[in-house]
């Protein structure tokens, strides 16, 4: 009797000793998991391709002095709020994992605010562009840079396939377009893409012109 309750005990011993270790690799797991299709989203956000970055082309339309050389991967540009999300997050130059993790990317390629083109910015869906789904038309987004506040209102909303990259046109006129990765809430590599459309609504370049 005494040798089966102490089989007993040690049975229990080691389930209790077991339990703790199981949670734990299976967080890691699950940390390694989502950390894994963080970067394959990140992968795919930084892989669209548009025309090069011009300076000397910049817009006709505006301050042709905005911007004039070509910022630092991961150095800050502004910052990008959304008043209706209470949202608000550093935008960074570049769309790689690096750039991302410091707050909302700008997409090489495409223009900056100011020059009368095409200016994409990317974030994560379940961090900077979390409540990104919760945006209305006619919601203003706002990019806060040297140059001032560009106010851009929202127009339309697409949601197309990851491998779409019609998204990243050149314009011959000032816009701004937000990605993400999408459904919010897919668990796993995201299938689709999220896309903000917008029309410039302020820009402190022209009211400085004018003043």
């Amino acid at each position: 009797m005494k040798s089966s309750r102490k089989k007993k005990k040690n049975r229990v011993k080691w389930i209790l000793l077991g339990i703790p270790a199981l949670l734990i690799i299976a967080g890691a797991a699950t940390i390694g998991f989502f950390g894994w299709e963080m970067t394959k989203e990140t992968a795919l956000l930084a892989k669209t391709v548009i025309k090069p970055y011009k300076p000397e082309q910049s817009a006709r339309k505006f301050n042709t002095e905005a911007w004039p050389t070509l910022p630092e991967p991961g150095s800050k540009l502004g910052e990008l709020s959304i008043s209706s999300l209470n949202l608000s997050y550093p935008v960074v130059q570049g769309t790689h994992d690096n750039e991302l993790k410091m707050g909302v990317g700008h997409m090489a390629g495409s223009t900056l605010p100011g020059q009368g083109g095409h200016v994409i910015l990317s974030g994560h869906r379940d961090t900077v562009f979390r409540k990104l789904e919760n945006l209305k038309v006619g919601d203003d987004i706002t990019f806060t840079t040297p140059y001032g506040d560009f106010i851009y209102e929202t127009t339309e909303f697409k949601i197309v396939d990851a491998a779409d990259e019609t998204i990243a046109v050149p314009t011959d006129y000032e816009t701004l377009t937000l990605t993400t990765c999408y459904p919010f809430h897919f668990i796993g590599n995201a299938p689709q893409r999220f896309i903000v459309y917008t029309k410039l609504k302020t820009n402190p370049l022209l009211q400085s012109a004018h003043s």
